[in-house]
């Protein structure tokens, strides 16, 4: 069974990292854990809404739980079974947050996809309703836009230029 840890806001974002670069340890040494073969996701990651967190797979959640118990991290964290599995990473630092990759990475801050040129709302690229070739659909105006990459694409430090992808009202 997949689950996914995560750490409860210490206040800080580095001190959330440790938190769980610690709590990892802990459980890599006396937890029955492993990585998922399937959706392989190594290391510690921020979800949408900027917490960190971390994923293994285990025959016993029971036991994960009595580690975090035994070790003083239950109530740090949150523990959540089945969680759905990983999406994209972002471009530039290779943060996962969840199945959708949000228009702006809640770890590096990068913009992977401009507003909507209709209504202006944040929308995740995956939520766009594809309609043919680069025209999509905005899920909330349901106005027609068209997605291109910025160009140039990178920037003299070898970086991707933001926003990576471009929505042009139709």
């Amino acid at each position: 069974m997949r689950i996914r840890i995560t750490v409860k806001p210490t206040g800080g974002r580095r001190e959330d990292l440790v938190v769980a670069a610690d709590l990892r340890r802990v459980l890599w040494e006396h937890a029955p854990i492993e990585t998922d073969r399937e959706h392989p996701l190594h290391g510690t990651h921020r979800d949408e809404t900027g917490r960190a967190y971390v994923e293994f797979v285990t025959p016993s959640t029971e036991d994960v739980v009595g580690v975090l118990d035994k070790y003083g991290y239950a109530g740090r964290v949150e523990v959540k079974e089945n969680p759905a599995p990983p999406g994209p990473a972002c471009q530039n630092c290779g943060n996962v947050t969840g199945p959708n990759l949000p228009p702006l990475c809640p770890n590096c801050g990068f913009r992977d996809i401009s507003p909507c040129p209709v209504c202006h709302h944040e929308v995740p690229r995956e939520h766009y309703t594809p309609v043919r070739g680069d025209l999509f659909r905005c899920p909330d105006c349901r106005n027609p836009v068209r997605f291109r990459f910025n160009e140039p694409m990178f920037i003299s430090e070898g970086t991707f230029n933001q926003p990576l992808i471009v929505t042009e009202e139709v």
